[in-house]
């Protein structure tokens, strides 16, 4: 289970520093008003379903991550479909209670039962869910969820949340794709990407997006630029494995890499977001509904940046120096014996992880009206690297903070450029205030 604390931080620092986010921190002010139903932190016992019952579903869901062998963008689409689950079964039985709620996102509230409790809704959407994507674990958490629901026709609620999740999963029923990828006419032509990859998301129907290139960025700049040059020296200088390098830049690179038993990079913003309840509790529907929109950005963040990769096959850097004799720029140089952290396995850009990045944090600042909370999580979260495997625990001063040392770690781990961690960055945030902007929005 990843482990997580918060330190409470109210800093009249000026808010995080794109003007785009300053511009979406309006969006959700309003949210932070209720305390229902906060989460626990992670450090220590689970959280309870009783009080908790969205983030112990999350938690749940984490902990499944955490075994699951897979890639990056397969845990997206499954916390979309718990959390976009758990939200319209709430948001349906709260409509036709005719109390305030939001629009759904595919279940329709005119067929929800009106006298039925919300936790009831939340508990079998969400139990549909786990139990359809990883096997019926999940009856303790099930069990407490539907005691907690009191009043009302919790049967009716349960079938109904379960109802919500079955049509989902079937609307959804796409996780993976497969074809052949040939990034470049000739694969020894400068600027490509070298190794076999399988788009797997390049093709899949984005669950917001109104097409997979509305935000792609426009590509790296020329390998003849000086902008190519600076960016290549920096991974070149600080990307390299091993050697004299700062214990806090290994430290980094190694708690952002998402080897196998993390959360996986998308989901770190998850486990953020669990964190963030304790500082600012909603309500049981606002608080489904963040998840939601994290979830749904997340998952289009990777949408997008499967298709980015697709589209411009660019080399990483391990390549780019070893044959940056090819490139026509003469301030870089060919070095052979020059190896990363990591090489990564599918094409340079754009970086998947600065795009979660860019979403999660324009969500959770558009909703929660503020980024300056100051946190820390890690502990068990493995780094995939020897000696490291009892992982390494990072702290935060924002949200803004967490942000910018996630583009760091790919240039510590030797994997990406800068420009690339910067484009993707600003293609994530773009969609998470798409999302914002276009789904889940009251009524």
């Amino acid at each position: 289970m990843a482990d997580t604390r918060i330190r409470s931080s109210h800093s009249s620092q000026a808010p995080p520093s794109t003007a785009r986010r300053r511009q979406f921190l309006a969006l959700g002010a309003s949210a932070v008003a209720g305390s229902l139903a906060g989460c626990l932190s992670l450090r220590g016992p689970a959280a309870d379903p009783a009080t908790d019952p969205v983030c112990r579903w999350n938690e749940q869901f984490i902990e499944e991550i955490q075994h699951f062998r897979g890639g990056n963008f397969a845990p997206t689409r499954r916390g979309a479909l718990l959390n976009v689950a758990m939200f319209d079964a709430v948001n349906g039985v709260v409509a036709a209670a005719d109390e305030d709620h939001f629009e759904p996102y595919f279940a329709d509230p005119t067929d929800a039962p009106a006298d039925a409790p919300p936790l009831a809704a939340l508990a079998g959407a969400a139990d549909e869910v786990m139990t359809t994507l990883y096997g019926s674990e999940f009856d303790e958490t099930l069990e407490a969820t539907l005691v907690a629901a009191d009043g009302g026709d919790a049967g009716a609620g349960e079938a109904w949340g379960r109802r919500v999740a079955t049509d989902l999963l079937a609307h959804r029923d796409d996780e993976y794709t497969t074809g052949i990828y040939v990034p470049c006419e000739e694969a020894t032509q400068a600027g490509c990407f070298r190794r076999d990859w399988n788009p797997v998301y390049a093709t899949v129907r984005p669950w917001t997006l109104e097409s997979h290139e509305q935000f792609r960025p426009d590509g790296p700049p020329a390998l003849e630029s000086e902008a190519y040059a600076a960016d290549w020296h920096e991974v070149y200088e600080q990307g390299r494995a091993g050697g004299d390098r700062p214990q806090e830049h290994v430290d980094i690179a190694a708690f952002w890499r998402g080897a196998p038993g993390s959360p996986r990079p998308p989901n770190m913003w998850n486990v953020i977001t669990q964190t963030l309840m304790l500082e600012d509790p909603l309500p049981v529907l606002e608080e489904v509904r963040l998840f939601a929109l994290l979830s749904l950005a997340l998952a289009d963040a990777g949408i997008a940046g499967s298709d980015g990769k697709a589209e411009y096959g660019f080399w990483r850097p391990r390549t780019a120096i070893h044959h940056a004799d090819r490139d026509g720029n003469s301030d870089t140089h060919a070095d052979q014996s020059w190896e990363p952290r990591a090489t990564g396995g599918s094409p340079e850009y754009p970086s998947t992880l600065a795009a979660y990045g860019g979403a999660g944090c324009a969500v959770l600042e558009g909703v929660l009206g503020r980024g300056d909370y100051a946190f820390e999580f890690g502990g068990d979260i493995r780094t995939g690297t020897t000696g490291e495997d009892e992982g390494i625990t990072r702290s935060f001063d924002s949200l803004e903070d967490a942000l910018e040392e996630s583009l760091d770690s790919r240039i510590y781990v030797g994997n990406h450029f800068r420009f690339t961690m910067d484009d993707s960055c600003e293609m994530g945030e773009q969609i998470g205030e798409w999302v914002l902007e276009n789904y889940l929005r009251p009524v």
